[in-house]
């Protein structure tokens, strides 16, 4: 895909990542629907897109339900007249384990807080380019929340890989194609367990990994795993 003039969607798009993923992909001539569920975070994203002289615009998301979201995407269709990419970012945390205390708890919480948003914008971004005839693309990526030391654990990215698996095949026949970018560690040694900044050479490697999988019409069905040293 043409990355030039494409139509991309961004969640957590004032997260660090997605405001470096949002960057990124400015610079290549895209346009760029920047969704968010809290304003001030995402008006730092577009002030640096327009600042960049990218060509953005903010949507801000106030309810993470479906019908939320089916608007919003429609809200951006109406906007740029076509949706082409969707970057799918999971700000979820660990998967509790079996035998923790109030593991079920925990569990549910991670689902409704960051899988389900997750799950329903892939579905919806689907439902779009099918009725639409797009031959788009979609790049899930997942990760820990940002102030954490330790990689994302064995349980979230399998359930990560296995949605895109699975998403690539049921899209397959529409000519959608679906890859992810799974981070294995957002700090490094030096980086203190409560900032929130993302070490710059992952965040480099994270957005690369999100271009190729835009720009190589081959790739589809996969997960590239990102990481430094």
């Amino acid at each position: 895909m043409n990355i030039a003039q494409s139509v991309i969607v961004i969640t957590a798009a004032g997260s660090p990542m997605g405001k470096a993923i949002s960057l990124h992909f400015a610079s290549l001539g895209a346009k760029l629907a920047l969704v968010d569920i809290e304003a001030d975070r995402l008006q730092q994203t577009q002030q640096a897109c327009l600042a960049a002289g990218g060509n953005s615009h903010p949507f801000l998301l106030e309810k993470q339900n479906e019908a939320s979201i089916a608007s919003l995407i429609n809200d951006v269709h109406l906007y740029f007249g076509s949706i082409d990419v969707l970057v799918n970012y999971w700000l979820g945390s660990d998967l509790p384990m079996l035998f923790s205390p109030a593991s079920v708890d925990q569990f549910c919480r991670s689902m409704s807080e960051g899988a389900t948003p997750f799950f329903i914008f892939g579905k919806q971004a689907a439902n779009y380019m099918r009725e639409h005839h797009c031959e788009g693309v979609i790049v899930n990526l997942a990760a820990n929340l940002i102030n954490t030391h330790q990689p994302i654990n064995n349980g979230s990215k399998a359930m990560i890989s296995g949605l895109t698996q699975s998403w690539a095949k049921e899209l397959a026949e529409f000519n959608i194609r679906v890859g992810g970018v799974v981070p294995l560690s957002f700090a490094n040694d030096c980086t203190p367990p409560s900032s929130n900044l993302l070490s710059q050479p992952l965040q480099y490697e994270i957005v690369r990994s999100a271009e190729y999988i835009v720009a190589n019409d081959y790739f589809n069905g996969r997960m590239i795993e990102a990481e430094v040293g």
